[in-house]
């Protein structure tokens, strides 16, 4: 099924290099894109499991699960540990509705990042374009848990 959506969505190596860079770029970001993120989420109440308590936890969770994205292969071990998030996020009746806006504010910030780094334009079309592509794939594996048909 992954090899089917990174041949749709055209992942390849230099897709893959792209995420790598991506990553690097991103990750002195990320604290405070997710700082930011779950302060939002606050204002919103959006679930009742986020918590002032469980906040902190969750911080280290996104942030980790970004730079696992970004640098990721999308091998076995990426798979599991999309599938643990998701089911965990689709336990706690996160409504898929808030889980793509959650995707939208975060991709957003990091476009911001992307657009204010001293790359060339085209590097920043590159890496745009594997953001969208990484997004998409991590939603689609995401959402496809709160479904119980199994898509092949």
């Amino acid at each position: 099924m992954i090899d089917r959506l990174l041949r749709f969505l055209e992942v390849d190596d230099t897709t893959k290099a792209s995420g790598a860079i991506l990553s690097n770029l991103l990750a002195p970001q990320l604290d405070g894109i997710i700082e930011r993120f779950y302060a939002r989420v606050q204002e919103f109440d959006l679930n009742p499991y986020v918590t002032d308590r469980s906040i902190a936890s969750l911080k280290i969770k996104q942030k980790q699960h970004w730079i696992d994205l970004f640098n990721s292969q999308f091998d076995e071990n990426y798979l599991r540990n999309t599938r643990r998030i998701a089911v965990r996020h689709r336990d706690v009746e996160l409504n898929p509705m808030w889980y793509i806006a959650g995707y939208m504010r975060l991709k957003l910030a990091f476009i911001e990042v992307i657009l204010r780094a001293r790359v060339p334009v085209e590097s920043k079309g590159q890496m745009i374009k594997t953001l969208d592509k990484y997004i998409a794939i991590d939603m689609a594996l995401a959402l496809g848990t709160y479904d119980t048909v199994v898509l092949d």
